[in-house]
């Protein structure tokens, strides 16, 4: 799946193209946001001034039009799911199949919610989940999916405890192993928390300092899953994405949660998306994690 040298040329012969139109509709939408605040400024103060010296009630009416009428367009406007879709259908749909051709790509679905609880991310998940833009496939006779995904507090002494009402925002992928893993560990960034105790369960001083661990269980076998490969495949990750992520190794899964505070593969209408480099940051947050995925599935535990 290495598919980053070549992107580039990818974004000039395919993606650009695409470009095109969705930046059409996106001025479109922008050209017709300013007629609904324009043309009312200018309107109703010369309609005012004419019911102010002749009288006529009539006039009244255009006003009370405009000044309903434009707040519901704009509202409308704001949430054209259109835009939103064929953006995604046109850019990230060609993104994914660019990256590997057997993934498939839907812009509504998610990861199922019991997959969340199966993790062990997090002990409390009394959370409400919801997400968009699942992919799903198989990569080196691999099962993988992943979606954005965002947990929300139930109550508010979670999100007062916690800091914020998620306790996840971001990426979930998950990988089927092809075995049970010896031991089931849980990985998090050291800017993640964990409740109750969390250990140094490797002898890698400089993975240690990077990431907290805790052993769910078969303590005594987690050097047979975090071999050293496994520790470099980490480590290099971490220097990819620039996030905060978790991992865990769960009966024959692992599970990858990547930390996200905007919502992703949303186009944004006061800004041009014919940049490449936003364009490339889409890429690389679906390339590096599916790479990892694949390298780390390779191995023998």
């Amino acid at each position: 799946m290495n598919r980053e040298q070549g992107f580039k040329h990818f974004y000039k012969s395919d993606i650009t193209h695409s470009l095109v139109y969705t930046e059409k509709e996106r001025k479109g939408i922008v050209f017709q946001l300013a007629l609904c605040i324009v043309i009312p400024i200018i309107v109703i103060p010369i309609l005012s001034v004419v019911y102010l010296e002749t009288n006529m009630e009539w006039v009244l009416i255009p006003v009370i039009v405009l000044l309903v009428g434009s707040p519901i367009y704009i509202n409308k406007l704001f949430g054209d799911t259109n835009f939103y879709r064929n953006f995604k259908r046109k850019i990230i749909g060609k993104i994914i199949k660019y990256i590997n051709p057997s993934l498939d790509y839907d812009n509504v679905l998610k990861v199922d919610d019991i997959e969340y609880d199966n993790s062990k991310f997090f002990e409390n998940t009394n959370t409400v989940l919801y997400g968009d833009d699942h992919v799903s496939g198989v990569i080196n006779d691999i099962r993988v999916e992943f979606s954005e995904l965002v947990a929300e507090f139930r109550n508010v002494a979670d999100q007062k405890e916690a800091g914020s009402k998620y306790q996840f925002k971001g990426l979930f992928f998950i990988a089927e192993y092809k075995t049970y893993f010896p031991s089931q560990i849980v990985i998090k960034t050291a800017g993640l928390l964990f409740h109750g105790s969390e250990y140094d369960v490797t002898k890698n001083e400089n993975f240690n300092t990077l990431f907290k661990s805790k052993v769910i269980s078969n303590r005594d076998k987690t050097e047979k899953v975090l071999t050293p490969e496994v520790l470099s495949l980490i480590i290099d990750l971490q220097a990819k994405i620039h996030h905060e992520f978790m991992i865990s190794f769960i009966d024959n899964k692992i599970y990858l949660g990547i930390q996200h505070d905007e919502d992703l593969f949303e186009p944004t209408l006061f800004q041009s998306m014919k940049n490449y480099d936003k364009i490339k940051g889409y890429f690389d947050d679906l390339y590096y994690p599916l790479t990892f995925l694949e390298e780390i599935t390779k191995l023998r535990f």
